[in-house]
């Protein structure tokens, strides 16, 4: 009799056997495989997709990651300016400089007007604004190429207009600062009281991504510096017995500070706070007890990128280490420290850490291991340079004295040595800490996928490791342990290293015999009606 054949959906999982899973079961692995053959190109390989694009848009000057400039980005302006909310008392367009020297400007209708002269100039508002001639505060969105590759252009522009830079959908604020050295003099306002100064655009786009980053209370550790202290860091952080849930406060580790860079491998992918005097290579801190120390800033660094740790140093006149007592027997604590701990990003973490609530400006570097820093100061202030030495002399004693008497720490600026965007997100993705995002994901698409292969897999491990008889063991107890542990091997071990394999062939060869079944129909249809007719001509 010849075999029934399976229907359209039917994938083996015995190949001496039709018999498969039932209908739901079966409908389920296929939605399964589904899911894995999307999501793991999407997010295991994610890091690498993300590099290969950082590498193009550098070597073609931005293009490849920042395609879509020039008139095609005046429509994206247009479709921006139609999101916005009304607003009698302003007017909004959009801006873009041309390479060839010209401005075009267009409003949320998404209608253009080229201005080559001053005169021209003079006319954009009453020809795309005619009914807010003359009245009104002008804003203007200027495109990402204007703000990074023609800066110089921006002087044309009317001079009370309130600039805005449009990036990645959003909209930031543009004001002006002195320029120092090569440094850019445009700022953009990430924050109310949080400014990042523009540089190139790749590093802007990757300062973005960590000043936007979600916050996670949890993998914020705040260390103080003390001789004779813990010899190492916990995994976890120990938060406070006396809160409850989310209002509960992390507390203070206190470690050796020589045992402190070894002791990074512990917490990695966590963010380190530490808090002292930089002053050149050397961060300079005072226990609780005992007269100042210093550590080498660059053994910080260097064991912050072998352990994956960001490191955050909050810069303060008194390097006095968070969680003693000082003079008056007041609890040593850093100024806004629990607040920043609150906050939904790294940028409002930040903002809540700046000296006594002032405009904090950003500025970004490429640190030569590939990580990024950001070195966080007061507007206007060079960070870690003295302006006036008896002024700054007097202001970080009148600092000292206060926070001693308070039991405040005051931060004069912070430092941050940050993992770099590309292996921040191949951290966040790993489900086991350790192990690569890359080999999880396969991990889980060999489990997935192997189910569809399961009968081939379990012959393949059959031949490898023969079933256990029972005469070959002395007792029940031995012979059900064994079975056990190679069940266990096969299932942990073994399929995830076959499975995609074993379920590719499974599903090809019961693709392929579906394809038969289609194509030998007709001559099935035709044997099956012959037998039909000739008993009748027979007859």
């Amino acid at each position: 009799m010849a075999r029934p054949f399976p229907p359209v959906w039917f994938i083996e999982f015995s190949p001496a056997s039709s018999h498969g899973l039932s209908v739901l079961a079966k409908a389920w692995v296929c939605l399964a495989l589904v899911l894995v053959a999307g999501f793991l190109p999407s997010r295991a390989q994610a890091h690498w997709l993300t590099r290969l694009a950082r590498e193009a848009g550098e070597a073609g000057g931005g293009a490849a990651r920042h395609a879509g400039h020039g008139l095609d980005n005046l429509g994206g302006i247009s479709r921006y300016l139609k999101s916005l909310p009304h607003d009698a008392k302003s007017i909004a367009l959009g801006a873009h400089a041309t390479p060839e020297g010209h401005w075009k400007f267009t409003n949320r209708e998404g209608e253009v007007f080229t201005a080559a002269n001053a005169d021209e100039m003079a006319r954009v508002v009453k020809t795309l604004a005619p009914d807010h001639a003359g009245a009104g505060k002008l804003k203007l969105y200027l495109s990402e190429d204007t703000v990074f590759a023609r800066s110089e252009m921006i002087k044309d522009l009317p001079a009370d207009a309130e600039l805005h830079l449009l990036a990645q959908e959003r909209s930031y604020r543009l004001s002006r600062a002195p320029a120092q050295g090569s440094r850019s003099a445009f700022l953009a306002e990430v924050k109310p009281g949080l400014l990042l100064r523009l540089s190139d655009r790749n590093l802007f786009d990757e300062a973005l991504w960590h000043l936007q980053r979600p916050l996670s209370r949890s993998s914020i550790r705040v260390v103080s510096l003390e001789p004779g202290g813990a010899q190492t860091l916990s995994a976890a952080p120990r938060f406070d017995a006396q809160g409850t849930g989310q209002g509960r406060a992390a507390l203070i580790d206190r470690i050796d500070p020589w045992k402190l860079p070894a002791a990074l491998s512990s917490i990695r992918g966590q963010t380190l706070v530490v808090t002292g005097r930089v002053e050149g290579e050397f961060l300079h801190f005072r226990p609780a007890s005992g007269s100042e120390m210093s550590l080498l800033i660059d053994d910080l660094k260097r064991a912050a990128k072998n352990g994956d740790v960001n490191l955050v140093v909050l810069e303060a006149a008194d390097p006095l280490q968070p969680g003693g007592r000082n003079w008056f027997w007041q609890k040593v604590e850093v100024k806004g420290l629990g607040e920043a701990l609150k906050r939904a990003d790294f940028a409002d973490f930040l903002d809540a850490l700046g000296p006594r609530q002032q405009t904090m400006v950003v500025e970004a570097r490429r640190s030569v291991d590939g990580r990024i820093g950001f070195n966080v100061s007061p507007t206007g202030a060079e960070a870690g340079a003295l302006t006036d030495s008896l002024t700054n002399t007097m202001s970080s004693w009148t600092e000292g004295f206060f926070s001693q008497a308070v039991g405040n720490i005051l931060t004069s600026g912070i430092k941050a040595d940050l993992v770099d965007e590309e292996r921040q997100r191949e951290l966040d993705m790993r489900i086991v800490p350790g192990v690569p995002s890359l080999i999880q994901y396969l991990y889980l698409a060999g489990l997935v996928i192997g189910l569809a292969g399961l009968g081939y897999a379990r012959r393949w491990w059959g031949w490898l490791w023969p079933a256990e008889r029972r005469s070959e063991y002395q007792g029940t107890a031995g012979y059900r342990a064994a079975r056990a542990i190679r069940l266990v091997l096969f299932s942990l071990v073994f399929l995830p290293l076959v499975g995609i394999p074993a379920g590719l062939w499974a599903m090809t060869m019961g693709f392929l015999e579906q394809v038969w079944f289609v194509v030998g129909l007709p001559f099935r249809f035709a044997k099956w009606l012959w037998r039909r007719i000739a008993p009748a001509k027979g007859a």
